[in-house]
């Protein structure tokens, strides 16, 4: 849902908001996974931060309309994931994104580090497959 605190003065969604939803979208991605952010450092000394980011916007969106985000993996190297987000409203894109997330230690010292095993596994569920691309 697309709210009031998402909008600027003229009505639209203020872009930096959709930095905010597509961080929450991956965050929520790595939850479903059974991987929570929250216990990420605990679990692996990880981090995950995004390292590129590429946002193409086709359309506006304005408050009280409902913001479909879909996300699917692109790629997954031995350290980062490539993911495609789209974001479409009414069956109409209205953005699309790509992200690279790099596995880091945490720390004083931050480096990457491989991903681990069990998340590979998951991961590999959502890559894009040619015939899933532009479906």
């Amino acid at each position: 849902m697309i709210r009031f605190r998402h909008c600027d003065p003229a009505g639209i969604v203020f872009y930096p908001r959709y930095l905010e939803m597509l961080n929450d979208t991956v965050e929520d991605w790595f939850d479903e996974m059974g991987f929570p952010f929250q216990e990420m450092k605990g679990r692996y000394g990880a981090g995950v931060p995004t390292v590129n980011l590429n946002i193409r916007f086709t359309q506006p969106c304005r408050q009280g309309e409902r913001l479909l985000l879909a996300l699917s993996c692109l790629k997954q190297g031995d350290s980062s994931i490539e993911i495609a987000i789209e974001g479409a409203r009414r069956g109409q894109t209205v953005l699309e994104a790509r992200i690279v997330l790099c596995f880091t230690t945490v720390g004083e010292t931050i480096g990457k580090l491989s991903i681990p095993l069990e998340i590979r596994r998951q991961v590999a569920k959502y890559i894009r497959t040619e015939a899933s691309v532009g479906a």
